[in-house]
């Protein structure tokens, strides 16, 4: 299970009842109708939600006990969420401390339209969303192609095969944050389909602000590339399982 799997069995065995996380670990979905209200998360009315609650959250795959600790004793915490999907990680951050500040990046607008119909209203001001292909420059049109705007493998390298196709222009993750006064960023979450790569190459000014990165990758070729680019900004990798990499800032001496 990861984190600490039997404690987080039980913890959320509390929150939402045993018998239904059983459901959910078995990807039993058909014994409930959608929607269906759950703690924490609010109104689920999509089974990507309900995977990616089951995968990143009671299985752990995007869950720290250090990251989560920082996160939950911070005054006013900010998180950047690049590949929100369907919000459930936005969910998250908030259960995680509510005085979090969440800069909310996607490729799909349906996405972060979503994400904010999820929130709950005292949640909504503390949630910036922006659309973008993030990349290493600003002002390129990128075409995408794809059947469901919420789907959680749209890739904006795939270039045919899909039903649907938009543009949306590329910015660099600098360029996304430039208006904000953030100072302090206590995680960036990285989660958008081999990317990666071009994106840290748009956030020279952005990664020195980043305590922790959160990266979760795709192909050997993003692992290889973003961790020797991380290497070079300051990061070390402090813990990886699967799919998924920690980093945190090296202290200067």
């Amino acid at each position: 299970m990861g984190y600490n799997g039997f404690i987080n069995f039980i913890t959320f065995g509390k929150i939402f009842g045993f018998k239904n996380l059983v459901l959910f670990y078995y990807k039993k979905w058909n014994l409930y109708k959608l929607p269906l209200f759950l703690p924490v998360f609010g109104m689920i009315s999509r089974e990507e939600e309900l995977l990616n609650i089951r995968g990143n959250i009671l299985q752990g795959s995007i869950r720290d006990r250090n990251v989560e600790r920082q996160v939950r004793k911070a005054a006013q915490p900010v998180i950047v969420d690049c590949g929100v999907n369907v919000g459930v990680t936005v969910r998250w951050w908030f259960y995680l401390n509510p005085q979090v500040t969440v800069y909310g990046i996607d490729m799909m607008q349906e996405a972060n339209d979503f994400t904010m119909r999820a929130l709950p209203d005292h949640f909504r001001a503390r949630y910036v969303p922006m659309t973008a292909v993030l990349s290493s420059e600003t002002g390129r049109v990128v075409e995408l192609n794809y059947d469901d705007p919420l789907f959680g493998g749209n890739n904006a390298g795939i270039t045919s095969g899909y039903s649907e196709k938009r543009r949306v222009h590329s910015m660099t993750l600098d360029d996304c944050l430039s208006s904000y006064h953030i100072d302090t960023i206590d995680l960036l979450k990285v989660d958008i389909e081999d990317s990666a790569v071009s994106m840290f190459q748009g956030a020279a000014r952005t990664l020195p602000k980043a305590k922790n990165i959160l990266l979760e990758l795709h192909s050997e070729k993003e692992r290889e590339g973003s961790i020797r680019l991380l290497r070079e900004k300051g990061f070390r990798i402090r813990r990886s399982h699967k799919r998924q990499v920690w980093l945190e800032k090296v202290a200067e001496n």
